[in-house]
């Protein structure tokens, strides 16, 4: 934990210490880009890592100072075997910095096997319901990630070698809504960091006598992330570009802003494409469909899986294809369906695309 006043006293030399008073500028700059005027209640999502450490502690003064309201909210995971100690961690942090703070507990390995998902897939899909179980329980109406600029970088690498298209090589984005729920708020989720260096948090945590916990498993090179973290930026700096991550991550906002205009005439074509849609099925008008651009279909085809399989699920660039495939070909005289990962299927018919639940067929692994 940090030492009683430690963070105070560092908060106080902000007008002495120009590195420090530059930092705290920017964040600021970065929590009124994501977060608008003063008034908000944010669930800041805490790992007890270095960088969720640091956007709690950054969020906890910017409330202080009046802005706004925090809980904190932790994930257990039940993955690892020091999962158990990050949360005694954190519950502890939270004490030592009298914030409320929640803990929800989710079975990935369980999620991953009934929805037929990867177990990395699961872990995700989850943490985020939970994160949002968790706001609408403290009544907060956005929450904060601590993503910041070489995780960017790092997941624009990641996608770039599996193959995604313009949607994946945009990254994460700073902030956007998440989908409504009947009788509910409408949640953000935001991301302040993302204009922040990994290296940049890890000073202001000495300055500030933060602690933290090391998760092991970072350091492992089987995860294609930890490869690409550990081995392959380090290497393209080397010989490349010194500045990749900060190249990275702005060719990621840049596709982001391309990407807003395909979004918007992809919502309206998926909206006069409906056909039917209840709680179980979503049914386009394939004809519809045929006459628009490729780029926008894919989108309509992410949302109808969306509606279905979760608002986090992904659907990979091989199901796209086959999806796009079975379209622009045309139907002949059978009735084919692709099978998608988290138990859906989209079913064709000649004037028609349904999307619906189905079983796996035995002895099938799917993925996303």
């Amino acid at each position: 934990m940090a030492r009683p006043g430690a963070y105070h006293r560092v908060m106080r030399e902000i007008s002495t210490d120009l590195p420090l008073r530059r930092f705290y500028f920017r964040w600021e700059r970065a929590l009124r880009a994501v977060l608008g005027e003063p008034g908000w209640h944010a669930v800041a999502a805490i790992s007890g890592g270095c960088d969720s450490v640091v956007l709690a502690r950054l969020l906890l003064e910017s409330a202080r100072r009046g802005q706004g309201r925090v809980t904190l909210a932790h994930v257990h995971h039940g993955l690892r075997p020091a999962a158990d100690a990050d949360e005694a961690f954190v519950r502890e942090l939270a004490a030592d910095w009298q914030v409320p703070l929640r803990v929800e507990r989710v079975d990935a390995r369980g999620h991953a096997a009934q929805r037929g998902w990867s177990i990395e897939q699961a872990a995700r899909i989850l943490r985020l319901e939970a994160l949002e179980q968790a706001a609408r329980a403290a009544g907060a109406d956005v929450i904060v990630l601590g993503h910041q600029m070489d995780d960017q970088a790092e997941t624009v690498l990641l996608r770039l070698l599996r193959g995604a298209g313009p949607r994946g090589l945009g990254g994460m984005c700073a902030a956007r809504r998440l989908r409504r729920i009947a009788g509910a708020p409408r949640l953000r989720l935001v991301r302040p960091l993302l204009g922040f260096r990994r290296a940049e948090l890890r000073d202001f945590a000495a300055r500030a006598e933060l602690r933290w916990i090391e998760d092991a498993s970072n350091r492992d090179l089987a995860p294609w992330r930890n490869r690409i973290r550990h081995e392959l930026i380090p290497q393209l700096q080397s010989l490349y570009n010194p500045r990749l991550v900060e190249s990275l991550a702005e060719a990621a906002r840049w596709q982001r802003r391309e990407s807003v205009p395909l979004a918007r005439a992809a919502a309206r074509v998926y909206r006069r494409a409906q056909l039917s849609v209840t709680a179980t099925t979503v049914e386009l008008d394939a004809a519809r469909l045929r006459r628009a651009p490729d780029a926008v279909v894919t989108r309509v085809l992410w949302h109808a899986y969306q509606r279905l399989a979760g608002p986090h699920a992904a659907l990979g660039r091989r199901h796209a294809r086959m999806l796009l495939a079975v379209i622009r070909e045309g139907l002949g005289g059978a009735s084919p369906s692709v099978h998608l990962p988290g138990r859906v299927r989209a079913r064709f018919t000649r004037q028609r695309i349904i999307f619906e639940p189905h079983e796996p067929r035995p002895g099938r692994q799917e993925t996303a």
